[in-house]
């Protein structure tokens, strides 16, 4: 994809992720005007189940699209690293017609093959985790096999940390492969299925996380106490105190946008107090 612009880039990505063509409706961009010569754009991906990613201010409103398109593919980076490559020249082959000429549409192959075992492992250990992980809770270790220059293959090891208890410690090896990325997808594999068959990991995934009540300042009520008017004044909405839960990006949903500002849902539940 280098060389392409955000716009061409997601819609490539899409056709990938969905393998299928993708249409008008799939990729719906709208644009709001600011002032004089600002425009903010946010695409909305029906193909992707109405996801909506919202760009930064250009100055027109074709800039103002792609701002958009670079946003939804920033989110999705990790998705698309797992990808299985295109390989160069490969072309794809025509539907064979039938005796009356029809084109004979091709049959779908069911699983989704953006849904690698990489892809698989990561969304179980969120669930486990009952959260978004970070860099660095998924390690993964490949060496080359063989002596010389010209090995005869490539094994990984990964390791969770992420995980609880002395599965953070354990280190799952896949089978010797041709490349380094189907290395990892097969260690990626075997800790997968060691993961699904432990009953304690199958009941950690499927628990719903735990919602922690807010605790109220000592005190009680009254002024410059608890609750009331002197705690917080007569602060509301920006000017309320806040704090950082994590340092990391986080995936989130568009809920509702109001051209400069709006309401996001993590994809993943985030641990904090509040």
């Amino acid at each position: 994809m280098d060389g392409m612009d955000a716009k061409t880039r997601l819609n490539q990505f899409c056709q990938r992720f969905c393998v299928r063509p993708v249409t008008k409706m799939d990729i719906v961009y709208s644009t709001t005007k600011f002032g004089n010569n600002q425009y903010q754009a946010i695409v909305k991906l029906n193909c992707m189940e109405g996801q909506e990613y919202a760009g930064e201010l250009s100055a027109n409103p074709k800039e103002a699209e792609k701002s958009a398109a670079q946003q939804a593919m920033q989110a999705y980076s990790t998705v698309l690293s797992q990808l299985p490559p295109l390989r160069a020249g490969q072309k794809k082959k025509k539907p064979a017609a039938s005796a009356d000429g029809a084109v004979k549409k091709p049959i779908p192959e069911g699983e989704n093959p953006a849904m690698t075992d990489k892809v698989k492992l990561n969304a179980l250990c969120m669930k486990i985790a009952k959260r978004a992980l970070q860099k660095g809770e998924t390690l993964y270790e490949t060496r080359q096999m063989g002596i010389g220059k010209a090995p005869t293959g490539y094994q990984t090891t990964v390791r969770l940390v992420c995980l609880p208890g002395e599965w953070a410690n354990k280190m799952f090896a896949g089978q010797v492969c041709q490349n380094k990325q189907s290395a990892e997808q097969s260690a990626a594999g075997i800790a997968l299925a060691a993961m699904l068959l432990d009953p304690e990991l199958a009941e950690a995934a499927a628990k719903a996380p735990e919602k922690k009540k807010a605790e109220r300042p000592e005190g009680g009520k009254g002024k410059g106490k608890g609750w009331g008017k002197g705690f917080w004044g007569f602060m509301s909405g920006p000017d309320l105190p806040r704090e950082r839960v994590t340092e990391a990006p986080v995936l989130c949903t568009v809920l509702e946008w109001k051209g400069s500002f709006g309401w996001v849902k993590p994809v993943a539940d985030l641990e904090h107090p509040a």
